[in-house]
């Protein structure tokens, strides 16, 4: 059977897998901010190390929208794009994969209909960056 973690594991899109696993008896660890800082890459090197995970599945992301652009841009930063990366690394020294799911934020909006897998972004915020 496949090693899965779950980074993220009690915010909206951790909990959601997680529920979806447990629904169909699969084993995973996870992880959430208290157990593991994604913003500290020796943290996350260590943990993942440790766990030799075959997928990654990074749930976790600072999801405060409006917050983002002001108040909270170095914390937005930080976790999304800082601790996505430390995760990225993490899961490619252990031979893992990484499934990351994004956001629509990185689109402008503009596009009538679906947006193709490979489409260009052009975030139009701060949190979509």
């Amino acid at each position: 059977m496949t090693k899965i973690l779950i980074t993220g594991a009690n915010g909206q899109l951790g909990s959601e897998l997680r529920n979806l696993l447990d629904k169909r008896g699969v084993a995973y660890d996870a992880f959430d901010s208290n157990q593991m800082d994604i913003t500290d890459q020796a943290v996350v090197n260590e943990k993942i190390s440790a766990l030799k995970p075959e997928v990654i599945y990074h749930c976790a992301a600072y999801t405060a929208v409006d917050n983002a652009e002001d108040v909270a841009k170095d914390l937005n930063w930080q976790v999304n794009a800082d601790g996505t990366r430390n995760v990225a690394e993490a899961a490619k020294s252990v031979g893992a994969k990484m499934v990351y799911i994004s956001t629509d934020y990185v689109f402008d909006g503009t596009n009538e209909g679906e947006y193709e897998v490979d489409a260009p972004t052009n975030p139009r915020n701060e949190y979509g960056k």
